[in-house]
């Protein structure tokens, strides 16, 4: 089918309080629903969960007339006479194909398709006690054979929906007789010359990291690298290098090329402004080749920098643990015997990768990174460590062959699990299918070396270690 599909919910419904949620269900829906009663009728799908509507209808006016009394009867609700906090609807309608199917879980018709998640990613970007439309359904509504009438769509411009579901052209739905809002024409108004991007790559410079990325090995790479001349060049293309850099083993020449590329800066107006000094990605790769180089507490000091900044991701999380786990198991660049591991950094490190796969239940390198952790604590944590690369071998099995740290983190949880002949096989297969770069045979070369030597199993991993040379 073609038809209009309309998603709405309540801004400052999850801030209730549960009297006030008793309020809401017993109050104000009795009511809405007596009012909306001919427009849930006439839906050809009508949904709710919580404070969210989902309503399909294959008639434009249907479509139109839900939309605006729907948001008509919260903005002219009297929330003070019921103790309840106001709130403020988000509306959003988009028009495009969809496809109707009988859900046998709620005994009726329900809806699926693209254009019905591209209406969900509108709605969160749309202003409170507003309507916003997509172009689509805009032009659905005006090429319609009998006129909807007394409404009018403002354009917004472009703009990026919610969860990085693209962008697209967005409208505000109203009535002819509500005024025009000058806000509508503030925020469409560019305002990238104020505060410029600095500049993209050049073709030459991309040529030139693609060459370097493709470099067979260290030697190759570090030669070229010899008669670089980064003057002039754009910030871009030196934190690439600096990647590059970290990639291959050359932390020092990359924390150079990062310190080039926190100076970089453009001139607006006679004030320097810094792009790249407090990027989160340049960041990261600093904090990563500073722990290589034994810097834990510089490097440990950037990452909770991006964590308080808002970089509250599994990422950071992960990137904190791996400075105190190194710190605990590290003195000097050698590694510490056994009995003097610093226990109580282990157990943080420990801690934080488990705070990590609690934030993204779906992210396999905090887990593999418990697993371990486990493993060398031993005694009764070394059999959740067992039970652990178990279950990262259930999750993600299916996707054996997706890349190298895939197949590479299957393959130590077999070896954690002291499964050594299908670790040695998933470990061949990988290198002979990924080709891995010398950062990625390196990184997983440590792993096993640092897991082997607090278990004594060096003889063990000696095969493995080997492929990875």
């Amino acid at each position: 089918m073609n038809g209009y599909l309309i998603f709405s919910d309540l801004k400052g419904f999850s801030k209730l309080t549960e009297p006030e949620i008793r309020i809401f269900y017993k109050e104000i829906m009795p009511q809405l629903s007596e009012r909306l009663k001919p427009f849930i009728e006439r839906a050809s799908v009508w949904n709710t969960w919580g404070d969210a509507v989902v309503a399909v209808y294959e008639s434009g006016h249907d479509a139109v007339g839900m939309a605006l009394l729907y948001r008509d009867l919260f903005k002219e609700y009297k929330y003070h006479e019921l103790g309840i906090t106001k709130l403020y609807p988000r509306i959003a309608g988009h028009y495009g194909e969809f496809e109707y199917f009988d859900d046998p879980l709620l005994q009726r018709r329900n809806v699926l398709g693209t254009n019905v998640n591209t209406t969900a990613r509108i709605e969160p970007i749309t202003r409170p006690g507003e309507v916003f439309v997509s172009k689509q359904f805009k032009e659905a509504i005006e090429n319609l054979p009998e006129k909807v009438t007394r409404v009018s769509f403002d354009e917004l411009g472009e703009i990026e929906l919610a969860k990085n579901f693209g962008v697209k052209e967005i409208y505000r739905l109203y009535r002819n007789d509500e005024p025009k809002q000058i806000i509508d024409r503030i925020l469409r108004t560019d305002l990238s010359w104020a505060l410029p991007e600095a500049p993209k790559m050049s073709e030459d410079e991309s040529k030139t990291i693609n060459f370097y990325k493709n470099a067979p090995n260290k030697e190759i790479l570090q030669q070229a690298l010899k008669s670089e001349q980064i003057e002039g060049k754009s910030g871009h293309y030196i934190i690439e290098l600096a990647d590059i850099c970290k990639s291959f083993g050359f932390y020092e020449e990359a924390i150079t090329y990062i310190q080039r590329a926190e100076q970089y800066f453009l001139d607006i107006n006679e004030i320097k402004v810094y792009p790249f000094k407090h990027q989160k990605r340049l960041l990261k790769i600093k904090a990563n080749c500073l722990t290589r180089i034994g810097e834990y507490e510089s490097a440990a000091d950037i990452v909770y920098g991006l964590w308080q900044l808002g970089a509250r991701d599994s990422d950071t999380l992960s990137m904190l643990a791996a400075q105190y786990k190194r710190r605990a198991i590290f003195e000097n660049g050698r590694l510490l015997k056994y009995d003097e591991i610093r226990k109580e950094l282990l157990e943080r490190a420990r801690d934080l990768y488990l705070e990590a796969f609690r934030l993204n239940i779906e992210e396999y390198y905090p887990a593999i990174n418990v697993a371990y952790l486990y493993k060398l604590m031993g005694g009764m944590e070394a059999g959740k460590g067992n039970k652990l690369a178990g279950y990262i071998l259930q999750s993600w099995g299916h996707r054996k062959g997706e890349d190298w740290w895939m197949d590479s983190t299957l393959a130590e949880a077999e070896l954690i699990q002291d499964d050594l002949e299908p670790a040695l096989d998933l470990f061949q297969n990988a290198v002979k299918n990924h080709n891995p770069t010398s950062f990625e045979r390196r990184a997983t070369s440590e792993q096993i070396q640092i897991y082997a030597h607090f278990t004594n199993q060096q003889a063990n991993v000696e095969p493995i270690l080997k492929i990875l040379e």
